[in-house]
């Protein structure tokens, strides 16, 4: 009597039989795709042509006067600002134009601080009503100055709305880096 072997049978397969398998898949694969082609081609459904505005319409030609006039508009509207970007953009490459006045924060002077101008960068928007937020929950705010050049890196906006907040915001000044300041005698 023979024993088996209780070891699991190799799962080795001979490269004739997996380039067979390789070659009847590409097969299979290429007929669906040719079949999903033939089906698109005669399904294709046809886009519906706008009928625009029909004759016996009321004041029709005041209408249209209007809608070319929208248009108009807008391809001026379009111009102008493919025109401002060219011009931006050769003053930014001559070094004409470094900062982009558009994209600074503008604050008003009433009491609600939360108002903030238009801005291109919506990341600058955010930041600004968080800070507001903090200044607004925060009795005391600590601003840590650089000891070598203290007036440089002061924020005097930020001084200003937190004066303006009320009496009771107490701002803290504070001097970092006090050891690299040279001694003068």
């Amino acid at each position: 009597m023979v024993k088996k072997s209780k070891k699991s049978k190799s799962k080795r397969v001979p490269l004739k039989k997996k380039y067979k398998i390789i070659k009847k898949v590409k097969e299979h694969k290429k007929k669906q795709a040719k079949e999903a082609k033939k089906l698109t081609l005669n399904g294709k459904k046809k886009v519906e042509k706008d009928p625009g505005i029909p004759n016996d319409w009321p004041f029709k030609e005041q209408e249209l006067k209007a809608l070319e006039a929208r248009r108009a508009r807008a391809i001026d509207e379009l111009e102008q600002k493919k025109a401002d970007r060219k011009e931006r953009a050769r003053k930014r490459k001559l070094g004409l134009q470094e900062d982009d006045d558009s994209s600074k924060v503008v604050v008003s002077d009433t009491k609600d601080f939360a108002t903030v101008g238009k801005t291109r960068d919506t990341s600058d928007r955010a930041f600004y009503k968080d800070l507001v937020k903090v200044i607004e929950a925060s009795d005391v705010l600590l601003e840590v100055l650089d000891a070598r050049d203290p007036l440089g890196t002061r924020c005097i906006d930020i001084e200003k709305m937190v004066m303006k907040m009320g009496p009771d915001k107490h701002l803290v000044l504070l001097l970092n880096k006090i050891d690299l300041v040279p001694r003068e005698l």
